[in-house]
């Protein structure tokens, strides 16, 4: 049997391209599929959890991209370290940012939240639900996920709300938020005088206090304290005593902020650093001496 060799190169080749063809697509198809697994998987887990879970709380590397996850890291440190007041702090800390609302229904599950998982892109997703499904499309949701291809497969670089809302863009504005209230004097003054003025909220002033704090007795007898020290709050007690309330409070931009920088309001030394302002001094003696400054 004679094999006309001119014959076989050509329609070797074209299987050949043919394979490579199927090969490349099969490999996209992996690639949108994995995608899509990504998000669906997360939120049949998120949707089975009893309690809402933070953005803060997901493993590390297992659902955002290295970007994302630093941001996320630090507004949870920034928090931790600087927001010492009554405030809510932390990224989406009054709801369930991944179902973009404060509040769901109790019954609410993968099922029932009719959940959609669609690709919108090359690298987007959108996720669409009902927070709400009993009580209409009012309560409709969709947020699009804009993923990164890593070393462990696609993550999420951003979600992205309605009205034009980023994570990103959020995270970084409430975390320049965080660092610029701890650089303003009024606000850690205005919460410790605040704690001051209440009997049953002097223990919430310890928060602004570093440790060990030098505390001056009236008669001058200084002694530096921590934190667990039972005359500290004894200390505090006298100081609400002696009038210590938000009139001493600097304005707003009455004071810039710079490393070591030490300023007097009322009895307490506050001293910048490590990000804030901190009370690194009581002394008692001022207390009684100082006139209330006027209105």
């Amino acid at each position: 049997m004679n094999i006309n060799k001119k014959r076989l190169l050509p329609l070797g080749m074209v299987l050949f391209l043919f394979a490579i063809a199927a090969l490349l697509a099969d490999k996209s198809w992996s690639e949108k599929q994995q995608q899509l697994d990504l998000i669906t998987n997360f939120y049949k887990d998120h949707l089975a959890r009893p309690e809402t879970r933070q953005a803060s709380q997901l493993p590390t590397g297992s659902f955002y991209s290295r970007e994302l996850e630093a941001l996320v890291d630090a507004n949870l440190q920034l928090c931790d370290s600087l927001s010492r007041g009554d405030d809510i702090c932390g990224y989406g800390a009054d709801g369930d940012v991944f179902l973009d609302a404060q509040e769901v229904s109790p019954s609410l599950d993968y099922e029932r939240a009719h959940f959609n998982v669609t690709r919108s892109g090359e690298d987007t997703v959108d996720a669409s639900f009902n927070v709400y499904p009993d009580m209409g499309s009012a309560y409709e949701r969709q947020i699009r996920y804009v993923l990164v291809q890593e070393e462990n497969g696609w993550r999420v670089n951003d979600m992205l709300f309605g009205q034009g809302r980023s994570m990103r863009q959020e995270l970084q504005k409430e975390n320049e938020t965080v660092l610029a209230r701890a650089r303003e004097l009024s606000d850690a003054a205005g919460w410790v005088f605040n704690y001051l003025g209440n009997e049953d909220m002097l223990d919430r002033a310890v928060r602004f206090i570093a440790f060990p704090v030098q505390v001056c007795d009236q008669y001058g007898i200084c002694t530096a304290m921590k934190r667990d020290d039972p005359r500290l709050l004894q200390a505090l007690d006298a100081l609400a005593d002696n009038g210590a309330d938000m009139s001493f409070v600097p304005k707003p931009g009455d004071v810039t902020a710079s490393e070591g920088k030490v300023v007097a309001v009322h009895a307490l030394d506050f001293t910048f650093q490590n990000k804030a302002w901190w009370v690194t001094k009581i002394d008692l003696r001022r207390a009684a001496s100082l006139p209330r400054p006027n209105p």
